[in-house]
């Protein structure tokens, strides 16, 4: 492989989001097809260097080949990805500052059940906004279409939720077993129990094999019902937010716990994988 071609396929694979493993395995793979294009040019009367210069115009200007890459890796070139995470951060900051103006002027929003208004209340939900932001960004972390398969389905079930939170849903079942009269579901992220999402994390990653989608309904739901308490602290108590910081750490370090055991099953299943392959293969 010539400097001019090592050049060229650097310069495709930077800023491409993959790995330095996947990095080299590109450039070896397109240096090969590369090197036998030349050949061919070269063997029809070309100069090394002028047989080299079609050789790249024929694979393509660098950027769109590592958007062509990033596609096929991520499902979403990488600069499409990072636009998407943006934008959802920025709807999820622009909610949380509108929270705070309701809850200053003493005007709290509230959510009728029409399907009409929930659409219309999508781009205005910051745990929504945050949940899509944390799938669009777990997009760098995937690697074929299970992995894109199963961010979309942990996606859905917290939009289920969303969708629920705003229906109130009454059980006369629960009123007559338990006397609870018009239960309401109210906090979705909360009611869902450590043991469900430890299941849920389990099955994507037995079926994906990736332990960032394993990982990912755990992460989401931390992520949206740690932000609205976090947001209520430093509204009510912003003089005083050193007072309730151990309370939201202790809140947080909680709801890692089944961070921290999926990460160790994890690894355990990936170690009698290898030792089962290894054994057979023996």
């Amino acid at each position: 492989m010539t400097d001019q071609i090592q050049s060229y396929l650097e310069e495709v694979m930077r800023r491409s989001g993959l790995s330095k493993l996947e990095k080299a395995e590109w450039i070896e793979e397109m240096a090969a097809h590369l090197d036998d294009e030349v050949v061919r040019i070269m063997s029809c009367g070309f100069e090394e260097s002028e047989a080299t210069t079609l050789a790249f115009q024929k694979f393509g200007e660098p950027s769109i080949l590592r958007r062509k890459i990033s596609r096929d890796t991520f499902g979403l070139s990488v600069p499409t990805i990072v636009l998407l995470s943006a934008v959802c951060l920025t709807l999820f900051l622009v909610n949380c500052g509108v929270l705070v103006l309701l809850v200053r002027l003493g005007k709290p929003s509230q959510y009728n059940p029409d399907i009409f208004d929930m659409l219309r209340a999508v781009p205005m939900s910051p745990s929504l906004m945050l949940g899509l932001c944390l799938g669009f960004l777990s997009l760098l972390k995937t690697r074929c279409r299970a992995d894109r398969i199963g961010i979309l389905l942990v996606l859905a079930g917290f939009g289920l939720l969303w969708v629920l939170i705003r229906m109130p849903l009454s059980f006369k079942v629960n009123e007559l077993l338990f006397g609870f009269k018009d239960l309401t579901i109210m906090e979705p992220w909360v009611s869902i129990v450590t043991g469900l999402l430890v299941i849920w994390g389990l099955s994507l990653f037995l079926w994906t094999r990736n332990q960032w989608i394993g990982l990912l309904p755990a992460v989401v739901s931390i992520a949206v019902s740690v932000w609205s308490p976090t947001l209520w602290v430093l509204v009510q108590h912003g003089n005083n937010i050193f007072f309730f910081f151990p309370f939201l750490f202790i809140s947080v370090a909680v709801r890692c716990i089944p961070i921290a055991f999926l990460l160790f099953t994890f690894k355990v299943i990936d170690k009698y994988s290898i030792m089962g392959k290894s054994s057979t293969t023996s």
